[in-house]
């Protein structure tokens, strides 16, 4: 990988901002095989990540954290920021661990609607009731217990 970089960025009309970056901001991990790879792909949770391996599907079961996954050696990011139609607007700096792509979810107003029979809420409201004692939330508590038998 070293050595694509060093023949490839020497030609390329931004070489000294992309040198910055990769310094400042990459890093070249050698692994001992693709399941590591998926490990630490996971644990960086990338905004981007290319699978460019002879089975790209094989990986992607084990790719749990990145923006936006590139399976196979053709399909490169630019495609994807471009003209492969996913969204643009991915999580930055790890937060692909617990966040997804900009989506049409994003611009809908959503509510929770929650119902709970008298016969459903003598086993809820004990754990409620429980759970806001351990909180120090006593009136929480006490709305919950209030519908006990």
């Amino acid at each position: 990988m070293q050595a694509a970089i060093d023949r490839l960025l020497p030609d390329m009309p931004r070489a000294e901002i992309i040198a910055k970056s990769l310094t400042g901001r990459g890093a070249l991990i050698l692994t001992k095989d693709m399941e590591e790879a998926c490990a630490i792909a996971n644990r960086i949770a990338p905004e981007h990540l290319e699978v460019s391996s002879r089975d790209p599907r094989r990986w992607e079961p084990l790719l749990r954290h990145a923006g936006a996954i590139f399976l196979g050696a053709y399909t490169s990011e630019s495609l994807g920021d471009y003209c492969a139609g996913p969204n643009h607007v991915l999580p930055t700096s790890g937060t692909a661990r617990f966040s997804s792509p900009l989506s049409v979810y994003d611009f809908q107003k959503r509510s929770s609607l929650i119902e709970v029979s008298a016969r459903g809420v003598q086993a809820l409201g004990r754990i409620a009731s429980v759970l806001a004692h351990g909180e120090g939330l006593q009136a929480h508590a006490r709305a919950a217990e209030m519908r006990l038998k």
